[in-house]
C-alpha cells in the first residue's frame, strides 16, 4: 500500500483509499460520524471527527473500533502507537495511546486555534497554531513547547503542516497578503528541521 493515501470526506461520513499510481479509489469505509482528520502507521487508520469521536479501523481487516472521550479533535496523527491530535476550540494538543487512553494534554498561552500538527522522528509535536500567526514544538512528553517560527518569519494563519520524518524536511501552509490591488492567496514554506 506504499501508494495508497487516505482521503477523509468531511460531512459524507466516509474516508477513501485511493491507489494515487492508478488514480482510483480502491476502498470506501463508512463510518457513523463525520470524517475530518485521518492518519496511519501503514497497520491501522485513526479517523477523527472534530466534535465527537474517533475510529480505528484494522487495515488487514478491516474491523472498526469507536474510541470513546477522545472528543473534539480536529487534525490527528499517529506515531510509535499514540494518537495526537489538536482540539482548535479549546486550544490545547492532546496525546493518546491507539485504544483511546489520555496520556497527556497540554495547554499553553501561546497555542491558540491549533489546526494542523505533524510529529518529527524523534517525537516532537509541531503544531499550526491558526489563531496567533506561528509554528510551535511541543517536547513528546507534553510539558513543554517552543515557537519556532512567527509572523515575523511571514508566517500567517497557518493550518497544515507535515514533516518527511526521513529528511527532516517541514512544509508548512501560510496565508499570503496581496499589497494594495492584489489579491491575497494561500501558499506554503519549507523548512529543515
Amino acid at each position: 500500500m506504499n501508494n495508497t493515501v487516505a482521503v477523509a470526506l468531511g460531512q459524507g461520513n466516509q474516508t477513501v483509499l485511493v491507489d494515487v499510481n492508478r488514480s482510483k479509489i480502491v476502498q470506501s469505509i463508512k463510518l457513523s460520524h463525520n470524517c475530518f482528520g485521518v492518519a496511519s502507521d501503514g497497520k491501522t487508520l485513526v479517523i477523527s471527527d472534530s466534535s465527537s469521536q474517533c475510529t480505528t479501523v484494522n487495515l488487514s481487516d478491516m474491523s472498526h473500533t469507536i474510541l470513546e472521550g477522545m472528543r473534539g479533535l480536529f487534525r490527528i496523527s499517529l506515531f510509535q502507537g499514540n494518537i495526537y491530535g489538536t482540539n482548535y476550540s479549546e486550544n490545547k494538543v492532546c496525546c493518546y495511546k491507539v485504544t483511546g487512553e489520555p496520556l497527556w494534554t497540554f495547554q499553553h498561552q501561546d497555542i491558540a486555534s491549533p489546526r494542523g500538527l505533524t510529529l518529527d522522528k524523534n517525537g516532537f509535536v509541531y503544531i499550526a497554531s491558526y489563531g496567533n500567526n506561528s509554528i510551535l514544538v511541543v517536547s513528546p512528553d507534553g510539558k513543554i513547547c517552543k515557537t519556532i517560527l512567527s509572523d515575523a518569519d511571514g508566517i500567517k494563519e497557518p493550518y497544515a503542516i507535515d514533516i518527511n520524518r526521513e529528511t527532516g524536511v517541514m512544509i508548512v501552509s501560510s496565508h499570503i497578503s496581496g499589497e494594495k490591488n492584489e489579491k491575497s492567496y494561500q501558499t506554503c514554506f519549507v523548512y529543515k528541521v
